[in-house]
């Protein structure tokens, strides 16, 4: 009986001194608002981390097993990603986290859909858990996290002359990303300071490149943009400013700057910047032209048109006095009232030389006065015999009134123009007319010539 009260109470000792023999973990929550689980809608997550030489297992209360989906060893230290359902039912959820030589560790797991929590596990009663490089290292990066970059550069420093940093640490490239930090925001405040809020913009982008988590860097650059967008607006407001009152020069130079700062309006702008520079491109070759025309049937003529070293257009339109006469129903003087309307295309064939090649197509049409068959009408003489005006038909009247018919023609044409000393225009067309009715043909003369001269400006 005394031999089995003695062993009852050893093994209560040995329970007890193993107790207060085990050391503990302190547990740290280093979860950011940024954090967020990427899994299913119902899902949340945790990670836990802790020096690679310590070994977890992980028990769940309201979970028969816990979802470890993956493990991940950085350096000296070694991550665990769990994953759980979320809900009602699981309400209350305890996480005991258990490690040879450590007491238990409990964290409460009340989790809500996509919630994602970081914990770090060290031990408080050693000062180095991982080791002098790794610990430096750790210290480096957490200052570089927070934008402290002198401090981190300090730490890195002091890491490579530990006696445990490996060969391949990397810690000069973080070294060299650091200063390469400073310079870029050397750089960008000057930029900002000058308002040169696109190359600010650059340097802060580059900075954030190397440390995303740089709070004042990103901060600056929305003010980059915000101010960079008002200037966007501005140049562009002033380029179109500029055009509309004819200063094609000033509205180029800001139409390009909007361009080259690539601005939410660059495509807009490159687009009026392209025409624009085609007409002052136009103006300095003195490409457009205005001409008189003459030719026997119609002999008012004006054409406009481009005359440059690629391809152009014109625009033409003719007429005879006729015309007018018709207008002003003067039957007796009316014989063929004609007019042309003609477009079409310049080419210069050759570059050096200021010959154009024109060639288009068009509609003439001749119109006379003609009686109830058809006939030319002319207008009676006045007769002084009252039994011969009782007679004749009074084509004062509504009824008695000649129609004006018109016959219309297709006429294509070709030409050749020609500018001397960049100031005159002389112009040659020749016209080929097809009678739209067989009927009708002889109201037409077959061929046109038509003679222009003009200024081109």
């Amino acid at each position: 009986m005394k031999k089995k009260l003695f062993l009852l109470l050893g093994g209560l000792m040995l329970t007890i001194a193993s107790a207060f023999g085990q050391r503990s973990l302190e547990v740290k929550d280093i979860t950011t608002p940024r954090d967020v689980f990427s899994g299913q809608d119902t899902e949340a997550g945790i990670v836990i981390s802790c020096p690679a030489n310590i070994k977890l297992t992980i028990e769940s209360s309201h979970d028969k097993v816990v979802d470890v989906y993956n493990t991940e060893d950085k350096g000296e230290e070694i991550f665990y990603y769990l994953r759980f359902e979320t809900g009602k039912r699981y309400r209350g959820r305890k996480l005991t986290i258990r490690a040879d030589g450590y007491a238990p560790v409990t964290i409460m797991a009340e989790l809500n859909p996509k919630e994602l929590k970081r914990y770090q596990l060290v031990d408080p009663d050693v000062e180095f858990v991982y080791g002098c490089y790794y610990e430096y290292r750790k210290r480096g990066t957490e200052y570089f996290q927070q934008a402290m970059y002198s401090e981190a550069r300090e730490q890195y420093a002091i890491a490579q002359e530990c006696s445990d940093c490996p060969e391949n640490s990397g810690l000069d490239v973080l070294i060299a990303n650091i200063d390469s930090i400073s310079s870029y925001k050397s750089k960008a405040e000057s930029a900002f300071e000058l308002m040169d809020y696109e190359l600010a913009r650059e340097y802060y982008g580059r900075v954030l490149a190397l440390n995303p988590s740089d709070e004042n860097a990103s901060s600056r650059l929305f003010e980059c943009t915000r101010n960079y967008n008002i200037d966007c607006q501005k140049n562009y407001d002033a380029a179109e400013a500029y055009r509309y009152e004819g200063e094609y020069e000033k509205a180029i130079a800001l139409y390009q700057k909007v361009v080259d700062a690539n601005c939410q309006n660059a495509v807009q702008a490159s687009t009026n910047l392209k025409a624009l520079r085609k007409d002052v491109y136009s103006r300095k070759q003195r490409a457009r032209a205005w001409l008189y025309e003459w030719s026997k049937s119609a002999p008012i003529g004006i054409t406009t048109g481009t005359y440059k070293s690629r391809v152009g257009g014109y625009f033409s339109l003719s007429f005879n006095p006729d015309l007018f006469k018709a207008m002003q129903k003067s039957y007796n003087e009316v014989d063929e009232a004609e007019f042309n309307v003609s477009f079409g295309w310049t080419v210069n064939p050759v570059k050096k030389y200021p010959v154009w090649i024109f060639f288009g197509v068009g509609y003439t049409g001749v119109g006379e006065f003609v009686d109830s068959e058809g006939n030319r009408y002319f207008e009676p003489e006045e007769s002084t015999s009252t039994a011969m005006d009782e007679e004749l038909p009074v084509y004062g009247e509504e009824k008695n009134k000649p129609d004006f018919k018109v016959y219309s023609g297709i006429s294509p044409e070709i030409g050749i123009a020609g500018k001397i000393f960049n100031i005159l225009v002389l112009r040659y067309t020749f016209q080929y007319r097809f009678s739209v009715s067989k009927e009708y043909e002889d109201k037409f003369s077959r061929t046109r010539h038509a003679i222009g001269i003009g200024f081109c400006y």
